[in-house]
């Protein structure tokens, strides 16, 4: 008794430090803009010139821009349909699993088959998921992707666990995350292939702008322009998704501190692998609501630009 209410103390503690630590890591984000806004932003400054007219070396870049994004939404696209196959050879038996064994075969549920087919999902289709969310990390502003990225990893990490050494873990513990893992990674690829839509829909609507100031030559001040204000309600969504994103994983991430805390401290035995599967778990779940959420705010950003571009 005496040992369990040291280690509840101690657990408590752990946790209040960490939650400390968290917090002082996060409290100064850095000026830098997401790479979202900084293509907007950059987008912007290729603006018609005082003079109205659009100078050579900034039709180049502008165009040059248009086909990079171009290049980036094919390779989004590819990765988020492989993401998706992997995702339905996955997720689909593991949840007709809860239901009935007898309705899919047996080798579809198998951790090790699991393992294998969620591999190409996690590594190759979420790399640009988690090199961006890694980064928002180092830049003090975590996002969708990080959230994402911390939940992907810890559930593929617990799930390899399960395949190794799944007997040693509780009864009500012993269910691997890979098709979690492979929906969530669609759903971030979904995220990233909306936001590259956003900014070829702007890239666009720039170029249509720049053309018609440039056959008039009649100046325009840029604070009055259709295209300041579809600028200004873009960057304005995409800060506020970042905002957001940024309060939500936080908020998430201490959760899940507490949670493997209090688990490690009064969770049922063995505490240690109750509290590494609530603690995956609330990423996991948190990793979904985010991303559900920012999918939506996402959609309706683009059609309040778009309302306002007519």
């Amino acid at each position: 008794m005496g040992f369990d209410l040291f280690m509840g103390g101690l657990a408590v503690v752990l946790a209040a430090l960490a939650t400390w630590l968290i917090l002082l890591f996060f409290r100064s984000p850095t000026s830098a803009p997401s790479p979202v806004e900084a293509a907007l932003q950059g987008l912007r400054n290729l603006d018609v010139s005082d003079a109205g007219i659009n100078t050579s070396s900034d039709d180049n870049a502008a165009k040059g821009q248009s086909n990079e994004t171009t290049a980036q939404i094919s390779h989004v696209s590819r990765l988020l349909i492989l993401a998706l196959v992997l995702t339905v050879i996955v997720f689909i038996p593991s949840l007709l699993s809860r239901f009935s064994d007898s309705l899919i075969p047996s080798w579809l549920i198998n951790p090790w088959v699991q393992a294998i087919l969620t591999t190409p999902a996690m590594f190759y289709c979420g790399s640009p998921i988690h090199r961006e969310g890694w980064h928002a990390l180092k830049r003090h502003m975590p996002d969708v992707n990080s959230l994402i990225s911390l939940g992907a990893t810890g559930a593929y990490i617990y799930s390899l666990a399960i395949c190794v050494a799944g007997n040693q873990f509780p009864e009500g513990s012993r269910h691997a995350y890979f098709g979690s893992v492979n929906v969530i990674v669609a759903l971030a690829l979904s995220i990233e292939l909306l936001e590259l839509s956003i900014l070829r829909d702007a890239e666009r609507f720039q170029d249509s702008a720049t053309s018609s100031t440039t056959s008039t030559s009649i100046p325009e001040t840029p604070s009055d322009s259709i295209a300041d204000r579809a600028f200004a309600t873009l960057i304005a969504g995409v800060r506020k998704v970042a905002r957001f994103s940024r309060v939500f994983t936080i908020t998430v991430i201490i959760i899940a501190v507490w949670a493997f805390a209090l688990l490690v401290a009064f969770g049922p035995q063995p505490r240690l692998v109750v509290a590494l599967f609530g603690g995956v778990g609330v990423l996991v779940v948190a990793g979904f609501i985010l991303a559900i959420l920012a999918v939506i705010l996402i959609i309706s950003g683009r059609r309040k630009t778009r309302h306002s571009n007519d």
